[in-house]
């Protein structure tokens, strides 16, 4: 009597037990698998916006670190007609996170606030999407 291993399918045509391709079928069916899965190239949100201190005033002047008081964050959802303002009183801080803020399409432009109380016109708007 021929003695024979359990489950084993073996080919008469080409001599090869299944056994024998089980860690190439594996191989292959993971590839299939991963060739389904693909990375999100989508831009990712920014947590934070983050600027640089002006060294000038708008009419040219010097504006030294010690007299600016801080910044005022203007922020609106792009379909909105009215801003919201973020006070950033720190003079040294320059940047803000953005992670209280719910999804959605938003525009923010900043202010420098010297210790005067003197606040600079709006940056140009930037435009941020989060997810």
């Amino acid at each position: 009597m021929k003695k024979t291993t359990p489950y084993q399918f073996f080919s008469q045509r080409s001599g090869f037990t299944l056994f024998a391709c089980l860690p190439f079928i594996v191989f292959m069916s993971t590839l299939m698998l991963l060739a389904g899965c693909q990375e999100d190239n989508r831009a990712k949100a920014p947590k934070a916006l983050s600027w640089s201190a002006p060294q000038t005033r708008e009419d040219g002047s010097a504006l030294k670190a010690g007299n600016i008081a801080g910044f005022r964050i203007y922020y609106r959802l792009r379909h909105a007609n009215r801003f919201s303002v973020i006070l950033v009183d720190s003079p040294s801080r320059t940047s803000q996170a953005l992670t209280d803020l719910s999804p959605g399409a938003y525009e923010f432009a900043i202010t420098t606030v010297d210790a005067e109380g003197l606040e600079s016109r709006r940056s140009a708007p930037v435009l941020v999407d989060l997810i």
